[in-house]
């Protein structure tokens, strides 16, 4: 394995952003590129294709979609559509959705594991000849290759799904107190291989993007380790209420500096990371783009975690 992704932290990206951003990560040697897919925001395989088009070698894909918005027909069409004319360097990331999906769109996400579930199983169906629907017998009239599919979450049965049927399990700016017991998870439902994307301390504008993440983090988070932060519902609610909202600015407040502790890494030197590494069994992984012209060095940072 040994793979390096990156995955686009940019606001709301345009297509000739995202095509930068695909130059850059190409440049860089990374192995795979994930692009947002946020219904407010540009839509994510839009933005696919244009990095696609822009790069000749790096496989491009939603990090992450979700089976609830879009529909896994739709999202088999998507691929199938880009793999005719980019190949097999087509890829996707099946979550459950962020808060917005249930709290602005109004969708009940209680059975996102089983469904992320079935969109794999339906991916896999067709790459093999397979119909869309098994019952119908109805079939995609497009062309549809194997695709790598990542699954990323917090809840124990979508770690587990993970663990059983994806092609890697994304491991997301889990804090590091919570990150045995999320592997644990993993574990517990199969051996997919572990991408570790932990977030590291970088400076004063990665700490403050770090902030973002940690709000999304307080919603995530077990209530076992909420209460450890000492989170508790009423706090919950707000944080999750300015998400809805829209007002990022808003929920970075709330977030408790001991929280985004937590979640950050304070040391980014590569022989410290590499030994917690070894110690979940990550074998690859993943760096956030702030900004295009980080991306080099985040890169290569990640190269010398898992060589150290």
């Amino acid at each position: 394995m040994n793979q390096v992704g990156v995955t686009c932290h940019l606001l709301n990206p345009t297509l000739e952003e995202v095509a930068e951003l695909a130059r850059a990560s190409e440049a860089a040697g990374a192995d795979w590129l994930g692009l947002p897919d946020a219904f407010w925001w540009r839509d994510t395989w839009l933005l696919v294709g244009a990095a696609l088009e822009a790069t000749e070698r790096i496989p491009v894909g939603p990090m992450v979609t979700n089976p609830f918005l879009r529909h896994p027909f739709h999202t088999a069409a998507a691929i199938a559509t880009l793999q005719g004319r980019f190949g097999g360097r087509v890829m996707v990331g099946l979550a459950a959705g962020g808060s917005e999906v249930s709290g602005a769109a109004g969708v009940d996400r209680r059975d996102a594991a089983e469904r992320i579930e079935e969109t794999v199983a339906l991916l896999r169906r067709l790459a093999a000849g397979g119909p869309l629907d098994e019952a119908s017998g109805r079939s995609l009239e497009v062309p549809f290759g194997p695709v790598s599919i990542t699954i990323a979450g917090r809840g124990n049965k979508i770690l587990r799904v993970g663990g059983r049927v994806a092609d890697h399990v994304l491991l997301w700016a889990i804090p590091d107190s919570d990150l045995d017991r999320i592997v644990g998870v993993v574990r517990s439902g199969g051996d997919a291989p572990l991408t570790w994307a932990p977030l590291v301390d970088v400076g004063p504008e990665g700490r403050e993007r770090a902030r973002v993440i940690a709000a999304y983090g307080v919603l995530n988070a077990s209530s076992a380790l909420r209460k450890s932060w000492g989170v508790d519902d009423e706090h919950f609610a707000a944080v999750r209420a300015a998400l809805v909202r829209g007002g990022a600015s808003s929920a970075v407040e709330l977030v408790p500096d001991h929280v985004l502790d937590d979640i950050l890494f304070p040391d980014p030197d590569p022989k410290a990371l590499a030994v917690r590494a070894r110690s979940i069994g990550a074998t690859d992984m993943a760096v956030p783009a702030f900004s295009i012209d980080s991306v080099a060095d985040r890169v290569a940072w990640a190269r010398a975690v898992l060589s150290s």
